[in-house]
């Protein structure tokens, strides 16, 4: 047991830092910033602008923005660290996405229960939490090794599975609530959809936040 606790420790660190190889780092930092730059500018000063909200959007934007040019302008020095900034960007970014579906639901739609806010925040939290417990036991089970994504278990292709689940759920659950908003509240089709967008897209930032522990666990077993 003891004879290959040395072996297991440099397979893990460099099951991890192969996740992401060099020559794509630039372009997928640059890919994910694109997004966030043009949908949260536009939902920062649109129309009512609101400086709280516009705040609350363009710090987070401005963080994911700092840390991505770092990784741009010299990716082969930000290789680990690489891992932090896509966990950043999906942890900024995801609650970025649904402060803007917020902003056009208070400020355009002009809704005034906090419920939505409240609701938002809470499945917001939900599906963060179940999507975390997923990834631990992936990490566990060896899923973020390459041995083991060519050969998967049965259990790692249900919680692969369970994960689609809970994101094609929590999809469909964003998708009726704009609808319910639409029907029974007699809001703009439009806005309701953009808001619903904006949810979706927090649902596929949240995806990258996995990447932070990713980036512990590589800095605490050097």
């Amino acid at each position: 047991m003891n004879g290959n606790a040395p072996r297991q420790k440099q397979s893990f660190v460099n099951d991890y830092a192969g996740v992401y190889p060099l020559r794509i780092i630039r372009s997928q930092t640059i890919s994910l910033l694109l997004l966030p730059n043009l949908l949260l500018l536009i939902a920062a000063f649109a129309d009512p602008f609101v400086p709280v909200w516009a705040w609350l959007l363009l710090v987070p934007l401005a963080v994911m923005d700092i840390l991505g040019l770092a990784v741009v302008i010299s990716p082969g020095k930000m290789q680990e660290f690489h891992l932090f900034v896509l966990g950043a960007i999906g942890i900024l970014g995801s609650a970025a996405f649904a402060a803007a579906a917020n902003k056009l639901a208070y400020a355009t739609l002009d809704i005034s229960s906090p419920w939505f806010l409240i609701g938002s925040a809470v499945g917001y939290i939900v599906v963060f939490t179940l999507l975390y417990g997923i990834h631990m036991r992936l990490l566990y089970s060896g899923y973020y090794s390459r041995e083991e994504q060519e050969k998967p278990d049965g259990d790692t292709r249900g919680l692969r599975k369970t994960q689609g689940i809970i994101l094609a759920s929590s999809g469909a659950g964003v998708l009726v609530s704009c609808v319910l908003i639409k029907t029974f509240g007699g809001y703009s089709m439009k806005i309701t959809l953009i808001i619903a967008l904006l949810f979706l897209f927090a649902l596929v930032y949240i995806m990258l936040a996995g990447n932070l522990h990713k980036f512990y666990l590589l800095r605490k077993r050097r």
